[in-house]
């Protein structure tokens, strides 16, 4: 083979190995932008419970009260209290943060965890802990049971979807492997 069979050669390898890795970048740089675009949701959670004031009172009327509450607290009616509360005291998003709220009481207790979903950080902490503060004022009036709060939303115990650095992680891996196919493709054609 000849020189300027050679160097043709390697012109070809290097402008495929730019084309590669400039078409990397490129998808690389679109994937990011992609993933940054998925709008965030964080959901906060708070708790409270449902203890008797007399022991008379059986567990299963204890049970049926914290169903009732639940019921209440995920009323949309009550989610809109508690986000303008949240809104009047200052929480930056409050008014125009997407908020959902659901409850979830833990099997065979009167515990109720109130989880709430929305598009601002501080807005789902703040309606969060609304709403459990709202359940221990509404229960003031019960003669049977007590509502009691059992854990307050924080920052700390915030989870966010989607995952964003798992998902960066996950385009840099698939762009790694592709690039490591393609530079042996390369090799192996010129």
């Amino acid at each position: 083979m000849t020189t300027a069979g050679q160097a043709q050669r390697q012109r070809d390898r290097w402008r495929s190995i730019g084309i590669l890795v400039g078409g990397l970048v490129l998808a690389i740089g679109f994937g990011i932008q992609m993933i940054l675009l998925i709008p965030t949701t964080y959901t906060a959670t708070s708790a409270v419970a449902l203890r008797p004031l007399a022991a008379e009172v059986p567990a299963d009327t204890v049970e049926m009260l914290a169903h009732e509450y639940g019921v209440s607290l995920s009323s949309a009616e009550t989610a809109e209290i508690a986000r303008s509360d949240a809104a009047s005291a200052g929480t930056a998003g409050g008014n125009d943060a997407d908020v959902s709220v659901s409850t979830v009481q833990d099997p065979g207790t009167a515990t109720l965890r109130i989880v709430v979903s929305s598009t601002s950080r501080s807005a789902a902490i703040r309606v969060a802990n609304e709403l459990a503060s709202y359940a221990v004022a509404q229960g003031e009036d019960d003669t049977t049971t007590r509502v009691v709060p059992v854990v307050e939303a924080g920052v700390a115990g915030v989870s966010s979807v989607p995952p964003r650095h798992l998902y960066i992680a996950a385009l840099l891996c698939l762009a790694a492997l592709v690039l490591a196919g393609g530079l042996y493709r390369i090799r192996e054609r010129t």
